[in-house]
């Protein structure tokens, strides 16, 4: 199963959350599918972050520990944006 969130302010405007806002989200989320299943169910459930993922900001994104992939919308239509997301860089 994977949950995508993105903040309704970023749809469409090219602002990002910060990668403690969106951190913050993600592990409200797995809490959540925690309580309603179990930790391991919540372990398993990939969330990803979709809000404005720019080559900028995804190292950072990626680097959260309840961040575990990117929904890519405009950005994915320029190559070299988009392979630069691709090939992120964790930290």
């Amino acid at each position: 199963v994977a949950i995508a969130y993105e903040p309704v302010w970023a749809i469409g405007t090219g602002k990002v959350a910060t990668p403690e806002t969106a951190q913050s989200v993600h592990a409200t989320c797995r809490s959540i599918i925690a309580e309603m299943y179990d930790q391991e169910t919540a372990d398993a459930v990939r969330i990803l972050y979709g809000g404005s993922v720019t080559p900028e900001s995804v190292d950072e994104l990626m680097s959260q520990p309840d961040i575990d992939g990117a929904l890519v919308g405009g950005a994915s239509l320029d190559s070299t944006k988009f392979s630069r997301i691709i090939n992120f860089q964790s930290s």
